[in-house]
């Protein structure tokens, strides 16, 4: 007897045979059975099919996917930090301008998050309308583009002698002005600071915008808020924390010399103590380069990354140097770069262009 030809049928795997020549059409119903199959066999042979085409699909969402996912590279994204623009404000507007046109027009290329100013925004505090009007105007151009916050500088406040109201920093900047804003957490009792949300990659952060020698009850109410957000990686932005002179925290009040605490007493107070605080941003200090970078310990034996920035000794009240960090997940590193966009140009010693590593996936 001749072989019996067949194919495989392409959409379910299963041998189809064609009509047997005449002189084989005597056979037995056995050998008939073990030729032809059954429809009922054939349809057990398709759902088994169905089965393991399903199981297939289950195990690719349920299993191969999520790994595969967790390979994707995550975007880099950057934090602008805005150091004392207080000369700007004052009669230097340009420069003011052009720092927030530049992030405007880079916020896609660098995929800014979010935009922090360090305090000092004005010159002479509740006395000149203008310079808020200025502060106002650059800000702005902010919005609607990335989150932002500002944290008040000595400068800021009223000079009403008590170094503790700042009722026009809480006009231009306080809990009002950011109300439409999904972004913006609330502000402490007093109103001079606040906190922010922000995404980076695929990672919610926590931005506080602390007033100048933060006082106890305000270390209070960021405890508070911290309560409320277990976990989540968190950035301090303050005016006053670290002196570029002498290359350290701050060991006595500034401005709230009765109330307020030295930068070194709220590292005692309340950094080394909260884990989920990795990094502080400060300004003020610029009688010797106006930048200084270190990295402290906390109490769990975590990298504490504490980056001071001011330009304002410098020509032209500051020549609109910023600084931008630039987080890479993928490569575990923050870049800090030093840039002006007035000038065009970079700045790029050991203080100004430097590379943070940080195990992304353990810290935060």
């Amino acid at each position: 007897m001749n072989a019996v030809k067949g194919k495989i049928h392409k959409k379910i795997g299963l041998w189809i045979t064609p009509n047997l020549p005449e002189n084989e059409t005597k056979l037995d119903q056995k050998a008939k059975d073990s030729l032809f199959p059954a429809e009922k066999d054939y349809e057990e042979a398709l759902m088994i099919k169905k089965k393991g085409v399903f199981l297939q699909i289950f195990c690719f969402f349920v299993l191969i996917l999520p790994v595969t996912c967790s390979q994707i590279k995550q975007q880099p994204f950057t934090i602008v930090m805005l150091p004392d623009t207080q000369n700007y404000s004052e009669k230097l507007p340009k420069y003011f301008h052009d720092q927030t046109k530049w992030i405007a027009e880079q916020e896609k290329t660098l995929n800014i998050a979010f935009v922090t100013h360090v305090g000092d925004i004005v010159q002479r505090g509740d006395q000149v309308l203008e310079e808020w009007e200025v502060a106002k105007e650059a800000m702005s151009r902010l919005d609607g583009l990335v989150p932002w916050g500002v944290a008040i500088g000595n400068h800021d406040y009223d000079l009403d002698g008590t170094h503790r109201n700042g009722e026009m920093f809480k006009r231009y900047f306080g809990a009002k002005r950011f109300q439409d804003k999904t972004w913006y957490g609330r502000t402490s009792p007093d109103g001079l600071s606040s906190f922010q949300t922000f995404t980076g990659g695929d990672q919610e952060f926590l931005i506080f915008h602390l007033e100048s020698d933060i006082p106890d009850d305000t270390i209070a109410w960021v405890k508070s808020v911290l309560e409320d957000h277990p976990g989540k990686p968190t950035i301090l932005s303050t005016h006053i924390y670290l002196d570029d002179r002498t290359q350290s925290r701050d060991i006595k009040p500034y401005w709230q010399k009765e109330s307020g605490n030295s930068a070194e007493q709220v590292w005692q107070k309340l950094i080394r103590k909260t884990p989920q605080i990795f990094m502080v941003l400060c300004g003020h200090w610029s009688l010797a380069g106006g930048e200084w970078f270190q990295v402290s310990r906390n109490d769990a034996g975590q990298e504490v990354f504490e980056i001071l920035a001011d330009y304002q000794q410098r020509e032209n009240g500051g020549n609109g140097w910023l600084r931008y960090l630039q987080f890479n997940p993928d490569t575990n590193e923050i870049r800090a770069k030093t840039y002006s966009p007035s000038l065009g140009q970079f700045e790029t010693d050991e203080n100004s262009d430097f590379v943070i590593s940080v195990n992304f996936d353990e810290r935060f």
